[in-house]
């Protein structure tokens, strides 16, 4: 005879005397719940959870404005930005460097998300023909 124990919630343990077969079969389904647990949740591992840990993830996203200021000459940027008018040099300063978010920029102005974000499709096509252009 084999003993299993049943621990409740409130903190109180249940034990109780089985045969030896039903130990054994009470044992494989111990056994197969740890397994379907741990299936369903090592996809589920929190982010937070890894970043405190000490693994990190690194964004891929290449922003087509950063990368142009990065690889441009600071004064011909700074002369490309010029060529802009004022509303959207304007939206520029608030997202790069006031580092604030497209969703707060319209909000702010009135307008919905996507109109921000083709003012902002416009600028970097206008910025791209200004840097390739040699006139600056």
């Amino acid at each position: 005879m084999q003993v299993i124990i049943y621990k409740f919630v409130d903190g109180t343990t249940n034990e109780i005397e089985v045969t030896d077969e039903l130990y054994m079969i009470h044992l494989q389904l111990v056994q197969m719940e740890k397994l379907n647990h741990w299936r369903e949740t090592r996809r589920h591992t929190s982010l937070n959870y890894l970043i405190e840990n000490g693994i990190d993830f690194e964004d891929k996203r290449i922003d087509i404005l950063a990368e142009i200021i990065r690889k441009e000459n600071t004064e011909r940027v700074h002369k490309a930005l010029l060529t802009l008018s004022d509303k959207r040099r304007e939206l520029v300063h608030n997202l790069y460097y006031e580092e604030k978010s497209m969703r707060a920029i319209a909000r702010e102005r009135g307008v919905s998300n996507s109109a921000i974000s083709r003012q902002m499709a416009t600028i970097r096509k206008h910025l791209q023909k200004q840097l390739r252009d040699c006139s600056i």
